[in-house]
């Protein structure tokens, strides 16, 4: 028992010291060497967390500079998946909002490079990312938009083979969507919106691709 004691502290201060390690790296902006390092810390626990959301955040930086997107957008995806899962409490819920929203762009952007059983396995996991943003912040402007994306992703394959039976599922589904993007996007002509600079256009090119949707459904 005392031996095993011993072997945990031994590994809860390896972790302390990488996330140190970690830290000062991300502070330099050194992306490309965090995003080398592997993480085996695999304990709910802060620094365990922090460590794989650091490694995550390194990763997805270097996706948007489009150093190696399929890549790094996949380590991206996997580091903060683990991360948000393993880390028990937040100081400022904006971070943990931020690393919710960053996962659902990763997930949303890794499913673009793919196709066939693996993009429907990501987009079974954007699904996933994108429900936890809207748990996390109802009516935000990222969480409708995420979420409508990944229902409209969800419809998209259904489409060249809707026959009666489905129709009326998949035009309710698509409805509901759009009608909730559209009422963000009135909503933002009236006042200013946090985040709505950010997602202006993703919102315009959403709803065109729902209507598109819409009218490839036969919707009445």
């Amino acid at each position: 028992m005392a031996a095993c004691l011993t072997l945990i502290m031994v590994l809860a201060g390896c972790a302390a010291m990488q996330l140190d390690t970690f830290k000062k790296h991300a502070a330099n902006g050194d992306h490309g060497w965090i995003a080398a390092q592997a993480v085996t810390c695999e304990k709910a626990s802060d620094v365990c967390g922090q460590l794989h959301l650091i490694k995550g955040d390194a990763c997805f930086r270097l996706a948007r500079a489009d150093t190696v997107p399929a890549a790094n957008y996949a380590c991206a995806a996997d580091e903060l998946e683990k991360g948000l899962a393993l880390t028990r409490s937040w100081a400022d819920a904006a971070v943990h909002r931020q690393f919710q929203e960053n996962l659902c762009e990763s997930l949303k952007n890794l499913q673009d490079l793919q196709s066939g059983e693996v993009a429907a396995q990501t987009l079974a996991r954007f699904v996933e990312a994108a429900e936890g943003l809207y748990k996390l912040a109802p009516e935000s402007v990222p969480a409708v938009y995420y979420l409508a994306k990944a229902r409209l992703r969800q419809v998209q394959p259904l489409l060249s083979d809707i026959n009666a039976a489905s129709r009326v599922p998949v035009c309710n589904r698509l409805k509901r969507t759009v009608t909730n993007v559209l009422s963000m996007m009135e909503t933002a002509k009236e006042a200013p919106l946090p985040d709505w600079d950010r997602f202006a256009n993703n919102y315009q090119r959403l709803s065109f691709d729902l209507g598109s949707a819409i009218r490839a459904a036969d919707c009445r």
